[in-house]
């Protein structure tokens, strides 16, 4: 079965040309490990403890990949949270028209209940991966009114209500929006099917988001109370044209169906390269995790892997700094409580062996990036402050202390944040010019923030993490 699409991988690997990475600092250089066995499940539990909510932490699985016995064994220490990389997608669970098959789907998710883990689902919907008999000819209101539904219903209603979440639509947004746009047009702007006839061309089939709506509508009818109903989407993360698409068609999708603000997520791949210019910063992902916490929506990291260019110390070290940096936006923000690594080691790994993009080896071993990760995962939940930057190298954040310590909130590491143009001290919500007020919603203070740190009437300025402070009523 394949796992995704070749023209994918080119628009994953993203934007810039391979650059010198940077001497980076990490939690690991402070008297955390970085050899032994490593087993989460205590963190784990300390973490969603300090969350005030299950922090689910896991990978990918599929019950026909090689090496069961390592997966059940990682799985039980390291991952505590499934997805079924291919056995929940369309071509698996509806083989032929209305025929239902959620063998293998159902197979992960007891293999999750079996270690003591939590299971997600993906996906419902996605142009790719669907079975023989789609696109087919069917005319836009069958796919709206009865194919889409009906699958969607079959799906979630068999696989029952502990799903934590549900990849409703998969992959919506095209490449190639630009600021301003209609949710509309950012999703006909991705030319597949259904917005396009089966045979490519570009007469329209669906010319409404009525698919993206009639997907939803069924999930919120057959899902648990809890679960949580995304779009599922890669290059998106940071203050651009495609994560602006996003958020306006999370909107748009409350707007035409009713369904609560807090019972809708987005999934930001996170499909990175370690380079400059390859993943987004930290500062960038908190201000859009805040962005959609001000509407109640969840963020979630759902495919996270980071392709090297060369598998070499410097290398291993800032792949580990950007693992910790999404961890970190992730775990410090309200509205995130799942995040994915996708593909559990590198021999499994989609982008394939030698761009080592997973948190273990091919050999089953776990990289610096794991126990980087491990780190990170107990400086939260000793109740610590967030780490600078450290994806963005030496000469902006530095890690200094002395290791985990005793758990007890206090503090046991330090950060410390240079310039070129000298030491600034990290503040929030920062200092900002006077006399002038951010309207609500606007940023109005963090690291580095040098804007208004007033608000409009009506609103005050409210801390979200130690990047983004945002205007709200």
């Amino acid at each position: 079965m394949p796992r995704l699409l070749t023209s994918f991988v080119a628009l994953a690997v993203t934007l810039a040309p391979a650059l010198a990475q940077p001497a980076v600092s990490l939690l690991t250089d402070n008297g955390y490990p970085t050899s032994g066995t490593l087993n989460l499940v205590s963190t784990l539990q300390a973490v969603s403890t300090r969350k005030g909510q299950t922090f689910h932490f896991g990978s990918t699985y599929d019950t026909y990949d090689a090496n069961q016995s390592w997966f059940t064994s990682v799985f039980s220490t390291f991952y505590k949270h499934v997805v079924s990389e291919n056995g929940c997608k369309w071509d698996a669970t509806e083989p032929s028209q209305g025929t239902s098959s959620l063998t293998e789907c159902l197979a992960c998710q007891s293999f999750a209940t079996t270690n003591g883990d939590t299971f997600r689902g993906h996906n419902t919907f996605w142009h790719s991966q669907t079975p023989s008999w789609l696109p087919g000819s069917f005319s836009a209101s069958q796919v709206v009114n009865t194919i889409i539904p009906q699958h969607v219903q079959q799906e979630i209603q068999g696989m029952g209500a502990s799903i934590t979440s549900w990849d409703v639509v998969n992959e919506v947004v095209g490449d190639g929006v630009s600021n301003g746009m209609t949710p509309l047009q950012c999703v006909q702007n991705k030319k597949v099917w259904p917005t396009v006839t089966s045979d490519g061309s570009s007469t329209a089939l669906v010319t409404d988001l009525s698919f993206i709506y009639a997907a939803f509508k069924t999930a919120f009818t057959y899902a648990g109370s809890s679960t949580r109903l995304a779009i599922n989407e890669y290059n998106t993360g940071g203050q651009d044209a495609k994560t602006a698409c996003i958020i306006s068609l999370i909107q748009n999708i409350q707007n035409n169906t009713a369904i609560p603000f807090n019972r809708l997520a987005v999934g930001f791949q996170s499909h990175l390269t370690a380079s400059t210019g390859g993943f987004y910063t930290k500062s960038a992902l908190a201000t859009t995790f805040s962005t959609l916490a001000a509407l109640g929506v969840e963020s979630m990291i759902t495919e996270l892997d980071i392709s090297l260019n060369s598998n070499n110390q410097a290398n291993l070290r800032y792949q580990a700094a950007i693992w910790g940096d999404y961890l970190d936006a992730c775990l410090y923000a309200a509205n995130c409580n799942e995040f994915i690594n996708w593909d559990p080691r590198d021999d499994l790994s989609w982008r394939g062996t030698s761009a080592a993009a997973t948190l273990f080896d091919g050999n089953g071993n776990p990289k610096l990036a794991a126990y980087e990760v491990a780190a990170r995962l107990a400086n939260y939940a000793a109740g610590n402050a967030e780490p600078c930057a450290t994806a963005s190298g030496t000469s902006v954040c530095t890690i200094t202390g002395s290791g985990p310590g005793t758990g007890t909130g206090s503090g046991t590491t330090t950060v410390s944040k240079t310039t070129s143009v000298g030491s600034t001290s990290v503040s929030t919500p920062g200092g900002g010019p006077t006399g002038c007020t951010s309207a609500l919603y606007g940023q109005c203070g963090g690291m580095g923030w040098t804007g208004c740190t007033s608000c409009a009437s009506g609103s005050t300025c409210k801390y979200s993490n130690a990047y983004y402070s945002q205007c709200l009523a």
